[in-house]
């Protein structure tokens, strides 16, 4: 293996929480290929082995079915690309995009006939500047504080997400969406002080058992994706909790 092959498995190990495994068959070929290569092989190779971003190749012709169709198997192959080379601005676009989507999707559930673009703004730009790189920093910082010989590591790393990562991140939310949405910040601490608690129990309450099940069973490289799926409905739940409060202080306030 090169100098520069060895670099490539250490900056992606550091990023995703990766830990290269040696071949253990009768194959010591190891190989570093890009992401979208290990998908393919993945998908349509039975004797192929991934292993987040490092793809063990065996030395025997392999032949398989097609689990994807080329267009989306294409398009996976290409995200997984970009999320290996450049994770942060892949993992913040992605979030600004399902933020955006969460939105609209809980205005219309509301049945708004005119989405309100100022808080469609407000989520696509809070999910494109701290829905990615918060995340990103979080999980890099953890899984390279938490050695992997430390037992119960999973554990201990579903534990920092709950008990750390989500009060905080809860906290940032309520308080920028609602300055991006052209609200004061005296407004955004009212917001803060009335929904945070009730949001972040319902958020333990709800998304704990799908959290563990993420570090327990999801590939570091994919835990971003399986997380996005859980966070736009998350997103959709939060809108329409801070939707209600606006529209009662909008009430209190035209009483007045």
């Amino acid at each position: 293996m090169t100098t520069t092959q060895c670099d490539q498995i250490q900056q992606f190990s550091e990023c995703h929480g990766a830990t290269p495994v040696p071949h253990s068959g009768t194959s010591k070929i190891l190989k570093l290929v890009p992401a979208s290569k290990v998908v393919g092989a993945a998908l349509s190779c039975e004797t192929a082995t991934k292993t987040f971003g490092v793809f063990q190749v065996s030395t025997g012709n392999c032949t398989g079915n097609m689990v994807l169709s080329k267009p989306l198997y294409s398009l996976l192959g290409t995200y997984l690309e970009q999320l290996f080379n450049h994770p942060v601005r892949t993992k913040s676009i992605t979030a600004c995009v399902l933020a955006t989507s969460a939105n609209v999707t809980s205005q219309r559930l509301a049945g708004a006939k005119t989405l309100n673009q100022h808080s469609v703004f407000a989520y696509g730009l809070y999910g494109l500047i701290f829905g990615g790189s918060v995340p990103h920093y979080f999980y890099t910082t953890v899984e390279r504080l938490i050695s992997q010989d430390v037992r119960f590591r999973r554990f201990f790393l579903f534990l920092s997400e709950r008990l750390v990562y989500a009060p905080i991140y809860q906290a940032l939310s309520l308080f920028f969406l609602t300055l991006f949405e052209g609200k004061t910040p005296s407004t955004a601490l009212k917001n803060v002080e009335k929904l945070y608690w009730p949001l972040l129990k319902a958020n333990w309450q709800y998304l704990s058992v799908f959290v563990y099940l993420n570090f327990a069973y999801v590939p570091p490289m994919f835990r971003s994706i399986s997380m996005a799926i859980i966070s736009f409905i998350w997103v959709v739940y939060i809108a329409q909790r801070r939707r209600r409060f606006q529209e009662k202080q909008a009430a209190k306030e035209a009483a007045k």
